[in-house]
């Protein structure tokens, strides 16, 4: 029963965000793709992937690392009185080191579009895709949630990549974080394959209060996080 009025309150939050949807600027290059396939939404399609969390604090003598395994399946699809979209219904689950079977984490909703690809996380509404593609196009990836705004970019388009030894013909990366002075560093950056989906993420959030500025930052971190998921299988 509960799990059913999760489905609802998000199903309820695509749909307003489908009937105030309006086409993003595109590039119409001769480089643009339209770019549908590298979010593959095919019933009972999943990816598993090895995850890392680092979470550092020097002052307290923190440095804890928590390694997991998550999958994600596409388990139902949710038509829409809207022609151009469609939602899928993402369960999630979770094996920690210490068990013998997966765990139900939650459940996620895709919504898929001809314009866009919105991912509902933990109820806020993230603009993952815009349709069609072109190398360096940007886009408000918070653009239907309250957040503050945040630029997503596409970095690479088409690209051959491994990922834990794993390789892909065609992969897309995009960037929605890039900074870095002295002291702080924000990096957050996400790889696609064409056919799979996801298959690379990983978001860095660290300080570094050390007097010693001539190392490179990632090398004198006093605190912050480092989340890293790499592909492991998919069908």
């Amino acid at each position: 029963m509960k799990k059913t009025t999760y489905i609802a309150i998000l199903l309820s939050s695509v749909i307003l965000i489908v009937s105030s949807c309006t086409k993003d600027t595109k590039d119409t290059s001769s480089d643009l793709v339209l770019g549908y396939d590298y979010y593959p939404t095919t019933l009972n399609k999943y990816v598993i992937y090895s995850v890392e969390e680092i979470d550092i604090d020097v002052e307290i003598g923190k440095y804890d690392t928590t390694r997991y395994l998550l999958k994600e399946v596409v388990a139902d699809t949710i038509f829409s009185e809207y022609k151009d979209a469609n939602s899928f219904k993402i369960e999630r689950y979770i094996l920690l080191p210490t068990s013998k079977s997966w765990e139900e984490k939650n459940v996620w909703l895709v919504k898929k579009s001809k314009s866009n690809l919105i991912r509902i996380e933990d109820n806020i509404p993230l603009v993952k895709m815009v349709f069609p593609m072109v190398k360096n196009q940007n886009w408000n990836i918070n653009r239907y949630d309250t957040l503050e705004d945040k630029e997503c970019t596409l970095y690479s388009l088409g690209k051959a990549d491994t990922v834990n030894t794993i390789p892909f013909d065609n992969v897309l990366q995009m960037v929605q974080a890039d900074y870095e002075s002295l002291i702080d560093k924000q990096y957050e950056t996400e790889k696609y394959a064409l056919g799979v989906g996801l298959i690379y993420k990983q978001k860095i959030d660290i300080e570094s209060q050390s007097n010693d500025i001539t190392s490179p930052i990632m090398k004198r971190i006093t605190s912050g996080t480092i989340v890293t998921w790499k592909v492991v299988s998919h069908n």
